[in-house]
């Protein structure tokens, strides 16, 4: 095997293994329907692994907390719509022996006006950076908490400690496409292409930066693109990978149906870089981006 590809697969190996704590995703959901003129969109939130809905914000299998939700517009107008409400509620059905839970996924209806400028509109989730910390307490039991590790108390070890944040996009083009601006994030992953009129069969092409820097695969990082569907993959849970070379990806979409393609990044906290205000807090930092598209046949 060649040694340069043997690199490759080990590293991509050992980042899905660290990463496997921190894999769940979260997305945007765009919905459109013109059957009513002007038309409305709506847009929901994906948090977990199926497209295009999985589980609740908050559940036993992981947690998120919103920070922001924003419509974008083509002139880069922001306008923040409501937070969903992080509130579980369990009710327990006798006749059926079943849980029900209900929840805020952000379930929200965009409607079109006359007054509607054409171009492309972004709707934006940005989750509260949240701490994870896994730790063994003083009686020897194993355990995770969303603090940071100077926080704990009377633990015997701390196994790890990481930072996670994640951004979901998603796009809307009332008329025309026209090119979206970066929304300034950590983690930026654009799309380079008209993402409105996507078939299967066709190439998407996307850009990604960290800190204002394109993301490169190399010695400091083997960064790629995966991009998911429930229409492909079927059972078997397979994905789409691409490397990233000097900031760009691109992947050809194999079935119509709405796909998510994002980017996580892990960092190391060091007190030499741009991470150091968090020695001592954590070790790692976590940089999830995502952005969801739908392919017509």
């Amino acid at each position: 095997m060649n040694k340069k590809f043997t690199l490759c697969f080990t590293m991509i190996a050992a980042l899905a293994i660290t990463t496997s704590a921190f894999s769940h995703s979260l997305w945007v959901n765009i919905n459109e329907s013109f059957a009513h003129p002007p038309g409305h969109v709506i847009s929901s939130l994906g948090w977990g692994h199926v497209v295009p809905m999985d589980d609740f914000l908050i559940s036993e299998a992981g947690a998120v907390t919103i920070e922001s939700y924003t419509l974008v517009g083509p002139d880069n107008s922001k306008t923040a719509m409501a937070l969903p409400v992080l509130k579980k509620e369990k009710i327990m059905t006798s006749k059926t022996g079943m849980n029900i839970v209900s929840g805020d996924l952000g379930l929200r209806k965009i409607s079109l006006t006359e007054n509607t400028k054409p171009g492309t509109y972004q709707v934006i989730a940005e989750s509260k950076a949240t701490f994870f910390t896994g730790y063994v307490d003083k009686d020897g039991k194993t355990k995770m908490t969303t603090k940071p590790m100077d926080k704990i108390k009377g633990a015997k070890k701390i196994n790890f400690s990481t930072r996670y944040k994640a951004v979901a996009k998603s796009y809307m083009a009332i008329k025309k496409w026209t090119q979206p601006t970066p929304a300034g994030h950590a983690l930026e992953l654009m799309p380079t292409c008209d993402l409105s009129d996507i078939h299967a069969g066709d190439l998407v092409t996307f850009e990604a930066s960290l800190n204002g820097k394109n993301l490169n695969c190399g010695m400091d990082g083997m960064y790629y693109l995966m991009a998911t569907s429930n229409t492909y993959g079927g059972p078997d849970n397979f994905s789409l990978c691409a490397y990233i070379m000097d900031g760009k990806a691109q992947v050809r979409i194999p079935t119509a149906g709405e796909w998510v393609v994002s980017v996580m990044v892990k960092k190391e906290v060091t007190p030499k870089n741009e991470l150091k205000d968090l020695v001592g807090k954590c070790t790692t930092v976590y940089y999830g981006a995502s952005v969801s598209m739908t392919a017509t046949p």
